[in-house]
């Protein structure tokens, strides 16, 4: 491989696919010195009514500030790991738009490193949709990680 990559991102999800595609991304961050962002999306939910309406709100903060801790975990993972220019984001949209179209980093993404499927049962048994559209919409080169072990 001789392409030398300054910028890459590593979609998370909380997914053994994610996992080990974090764990890829670490390696390859390390042998280019180059800076990582991890990224989380919170898939924002369709409008909702009344008591639902407020509930989800609720549910939403709640899972924002549960991986906003588990990006802080990670970026010392990271840390630990020897590298110092790491990013963590926590956002909400929709994941395949935002992975794929990352815009969050000063400097454009070179590497997108991704898991094969996500937490969706349904997509284990493909390349999971999420996946798919990164690979087929973005200007980065993509990484997806196959591990199963």
């Amino acid at each position: 491989m001789s392409e030398t990559y300054k910028n890459i991102l590593v979609a998370v999800d909380g997914s053994d696919q994610s996992e080990k595609a974090f764990q890829e991304a670490i390696k390859i961050a390390k042998r280019n010195n180059a800076t990582l962002h991890i990224l989380y999306v919170i898939e924002e939910m369709g409008n909702y009514f009344g008591e639902l309406t407020m509930s989800m709100g609720t549910v939403m903060e709640e899972l924002r500030v549960k991986e906003e801790a588990e990006m802080k975990k990670r970026e010392s993972i990271t840390k630990g790991e020897g590298l110092e220019n790491v990013f963590t984001y926590v956002i909400y949209g929709y994941p395949k738009t935002l992975i794929a179209d990352f815009t969050e980093s000063k400097e454009p993404i070179d590497l997108i490193v991704i898991g094969r499927t996500g937490l969706n049962g349904f997509e284990r048994l493909m390349v999971g949709s999420t996946t798919s559209y990164v690979v087929n919409h973005t200007q980065a080169n993509v990484l997806v990680v196959n591990k199963t072990v």
